[in-house]
């Protein structure tokens, strides 16, 4: 689905993003994921911004980062800089691959994911932004419904998860009831509507597997556990 047709330079994030593509060496092609905000500035509201463009290239990271120092483009060296991450970084659906939009200028493929994947990452903090871009969103195109974004989280429901203890925790069922109380004017029990319904069919898919071996006490006994 191409949602967005091409990275205009009037734009502060166009113009930071072509400033990149003229940093970037010229001995190879570069595949650069945008996320955040920066693809709802390109392709919905010029006005929707942020001081950051997030972005990731994780199999050329290293050479996209030493454009970014070389031009100048990072933070606090120009008012919208960029924000080089990982890909883990974009915690999001994991549908979200096969309905990008793709912008190729010059020897940078951008990678623009779709907008119901942009909001669904923004549910880990949920702060006031993050609620104006559901609203900007559904404004212009309508879309996601209560509907569509319940079964889309359906889909994504490893994201509700604990995190790890190394990482800085996120809480995307708070987020999620804050979205519902906002954004569609009710409360959502988010075990019950979300996560019982997705684990009751991934659980159905397993029905015709046979049952793992219990090779615990076999392991407890080679003294390999």
């Amino acid at each position: 689905m191409s949602w967005c047709s091409d990275i205009h330079g009037e734009s502060p994030v166009g113009e930071t993003l072509i400033a990149l593509i003229a940093a970037l060496p010229r001995t190879r092609e570069f595949r650069i994921t945008l996320f955040g905000s920066s693809p709802l500035h390109l392709a919905i509201e010029s006005d929707f911004l942020s001081a950051d463009v997030g972005l990731f290239a994780d199999e050329t990271h290293a050479e996209v980062e030493e454009a970014i120092t070389a031009a100048g483009l990072g933070k606090g060296q120009r008012n919208v800089y960029i924000q080089l991450c990982a890909g883990t970084n974009f915690r999001t659906s994991p549908r979200w691959a096969g309905r990008v939009a793709i912008i190729r200028r010059e020897h940078c493929h951008f990678i623009l994911p779709h907008p119901i994947d942009l909001l669904i990452a923004k549910m880990h903090r949920c702060d006031d932004k993050d609620l104006r871009a559901f609203r900007l969103v559904i404004e212009r195109t309508g879309h996601p419904t209560e509907a569509e974004l319940k079964e889309e989280l359906q889909a994504a429901v490893d994201l509700y998860r604990p995190s790890f203890d190394e990482e800085v925790a996120s809480d995307i069922t708070t987020g999620t009831r804050i979205v519902w109380n906002e954004i569609f004017g009710r409360d959502i029990n988010v075990r019950q509507e979300i996560i019982a319904p997705s684990l009751a069919r991934r659980a159905k898919g397993y029905e015709d597997d046979e049952p793992r071996a219990p090779y615990r006490d076999e392991l407890r006994q080679h003294g390999t556990e």
